[in-house]
């Protein structure tokens, strides 16, 4: 295919290929280096599909535990979400908004009018990642359901210090804030590329807690980031490995 193409030319380029191989080598010390670097094409080559699809009419995409986000919904509270960069990540807003559901996403502002017209085209109410509370919790008390990604590093300032493939790593808190804040069920979801040109998502959850405060808040984000983690030590090609995800160090 053209994006598989597309792909594997930026890995052969070097377009943070060195972030890719460091982060593989952190997750997958057992794997050679041979490993290791077939790894990090195959991932270059899912984004590039990735990216082709977003141009293309949208391929087929069912949904592995939609009941597991039915109960939850029927709760009332709303729906959080913990989404990452895995897979077709911009694939996952668009069948969703298909199916009726109305979401509303936080995101990272991005710049350049291709990522514009990347946050417009899904389809889906969009909030800054910061100074969005008040409208992350009037989503919920609407019955929306609140997407958040949890794979991204964080500054010091803005997150918590979870373990990810054995090593700390800065995760926002965000997903378990809200989750606890409005009593809302706390899922997942990750979207898998199959063999012939269709997405499964994958729903996952609800995840609990039994701890109180800032202990349930880092239980919760240790959970998602648990289910990201094996999410992506199933299908190592679909996860965002060009992402420094380590950067932020524990003080000292």
């Amino acid at each position: 295919m053209i994006g598989e193409a597309l792909g594997v030319l930026a890995y052969w380029l070097g377009i943070r290929r060195r972030v890719a191989l460091d982060n593989l080598t952190r997750a997958f010390p057992e794997k050679t280096a041979a490993e290791r670097h077939a790894l990090a094409r195959a991932a270059y080559a899912q984004l590039g599909c990735s990216l082709v699809e977003l141009i293309l009419p949208m391929p087929p995409v069912e949904f592995d535990g939609w009941e597991i986000y039915e109960r939850a919904r029927a709760q009332g509270r709303g729906v959080v979400c913990a989404i990452a960069h895995y897979g077709n990540f911009e694939l996952l807003a668009r069948a969703v908004a298909r199916r009726g559901v109305k979401l509303t996403l936080i995101g990272r502002r991005l710049r350049g009018a291709f990522n514009r017209w990347l946050v417009e085209s899904r389809g889906v109410h969009t909030l800054p990642d910061r100074g969005s509370s008040g409208g992350a919790v009037a989503a919920l008390r609407r019955g929306e359901v609140l997407a958040i990604a949890v794979d991204q590093n964080m500054q010091p300032s803005r997150g918590v210090f979870v373990d990810f493939f054995g090593t700390p790593a800065c995760t926002t808190p965000a997903a378990a804030v809200y989750a606890l804040r409005a009593g809302a069920p706390l899922l997942a979801a990750f979207p898998v590329r199959s063999k012939i040109r269709t997405h499964v998502v994958k729903v996952c959850g609800p995840f609990q807690t039994s701890k109180r405060g800032h202990e349930a808040v880092l239980d919760l984000t240790q959970q998602v980031t648990r289910a990201v983690e094996d999410a992506v030590r199933e299908h190592p090609d679909h996860w965002f490995w060009v992402h420094r995800r380590w950067k932020t160090r524990p003080p000292g």
